[in-house]
């Protein structure tokens, strides 16, 4: 079971936060429905109970499934921006090799520190860090375009325009990625989700009021809804977290540039 200390290890303190309170939410309102509402009540009967029960759970089963796959597609646009950036990168550094000698050492140097910025900001698990190396990685492109500019204005020819146009690739690939790099359910849709999952765990206690004493069973519910709530929030999450867009490829770019004979 190492694989569960790792994942515990790991679990940010925020993702643990909006699992329990998400259990404990929902884990009340089922509890809520057992003891406060024990008596029978004759304007709503067990059958009534029943019958509603089971179309707001199955609504709230298409609710999640529909936006399960929303936030799954938003992780999955994470990704290729992620690879087109390596990409994107990996090309500006072969057209790099097409300017004279001084400007091309300095535009690799440049071009690495870009490469680092965009690795870090892949890696950063708020939007303060996520917006510094935005900044940094612009500032580096810009650089990276003078560069080329002033190599265009003193020799115009089709090889300086392809390193311009390989430049100008960077800061699009970094702006489809800023775009992406956002959450994907609007807030109104959670508050939807949320509501469904009160009054369905308030509806299964309900039904479980004549049991006596207390009924772990009513617990499962609340637990299996909250895990999947938890999932879709961890996949929605654009930073860090349980679930999140790690920046391999472009580490793999790395380790390449930095170890050109391996």
């Amino acid at each position: 079971m190492s694989w569960v200390h790792e994942l515990v290890n790991e679990l940010p303190i925020s993702s643990a936060y909006i699992f329990w309170c998400t259990f404990i939410l929902l884990g009340s309102a089922a509890c809520g429905g057992k003891y406060f509402f024990n008596k029978h009540n004759p304007h709503f009967n067990d059958d009534q109970a029943k019958i509603v029960l089971g179309a707001i759970l199955s609504l709230l089963g298409l609710l999640i499934g529909f936006v399960l796959s929303i936030s799954i597609g938003g992780y999955n646009e994470r990704q290729k921006t992620e690879e087109n950036e390596m990409v994107v990168i990996g090309a500006a550094l072969q057209r790099t090799q097409l300017l004279a000698s001084p400007q091309r050492e300095q535009a690799e140097k440049l071009l690495h520190q870009y490469l680092d910025a965009r690795i870090e900001f892949f890696r950063a698990d708020n939007r303060a860090e996520n917006k510094k190396w935005r900044i940094t990685s612009v500032k580096k492109q810009t650089e990276l375009w003078e560069i080329a500019v002033a190599e265009a204005n003193q020799a115009p020819n089709p090889v300086i325009a392809s390193v311009l146009t390989a430049y100008n690739d960077l800061y699009i690939s970094q702006e489809k990625t800023t775009v992406s790099w956002r959450y994907q359910i609007p807030n109104i849709v959670w508050a939807l989700l949320i509501f469904f999952a009160i009054v369905s765990n308030f509806l299964i206690g309900y039904n479980a009021r004549k049991e006596q004493g207390i009924n772990t069973i009513i617990l499962l519910l609340p637990f299996l809804i909250t895990m999947a709530l938890f999932i879709i929030a961890e996949i929605d999450i654009p930073g860090k977290g349980v679930i999140h867009v790690t920046p391999d490829d472009l580490l793999s770019l790395r380790e390449v540039w930095d170890n050109p004979n391996k």
